[in-house]
């Protein structure tokens, strides 16, 4: 091998690894898709009393049929005995307006009480559904 081919070798690694590094960071910045978990889920507070009710159920998850940490939220909160509407997006097209009014961005948006957790992130979502869980059970 010759010093040149030997350095263009080395130029083409050094470009693919700034390229995915890149690409990665694009990705996680933007929150097209939750993180599975390390931190970047955002829980926000208001009243969802509209999505309740266009959705007809207690706890909605807005989610793609792609994505894998959709299918992660949805697997907890069936493991969690917890009801809940699934709203995909990419294959219900008055979910996806539903999604679009609501100005969702990516997916999973899960819908609990007063509380949305926008992203994936277990130990949230956990939390989020032990508190409704609590406040819903009615004063001993």
């Amino acid at each position: 091998m010759s010093f040149k081919s030997i350095l263009g070798t080395i130029a083409i690694v050094v470009v693919a690894l700034a390229l995915g590094v890149g690409a990665g960071t694009l990705v996680k910045r933007t929150g097209l898709i939750g993180d599975g978990g390390n931190g970047g889920a955002m829980v926000e507070q208001g009243d969802y009393s509209q999505v309740y009710a266009n959705a007809g159920g207690e706890v909605v998850l807005y989610s793609l049929s792609t994505c894998p940490f959709c299918h992660k939220a949805k697997e907890l909160l069936q493991k969690q005995n917890v009801r809940f509407v699934e709203r995909v997006i990419d294959q219900d097209e008055a979910a996806r307006k539903e999604a679009d009014g609501l100005k969702i961005k990516s997916v999973p948006v899960i819908y609990v009480g007063n509380q949305s957790l926008h992203g994936y992130d277990e130990a949230k979502l956990v939390e989020i559904l032990a508190a409704h869980a609590k406040s819903a059970k009615p004063a001993a």
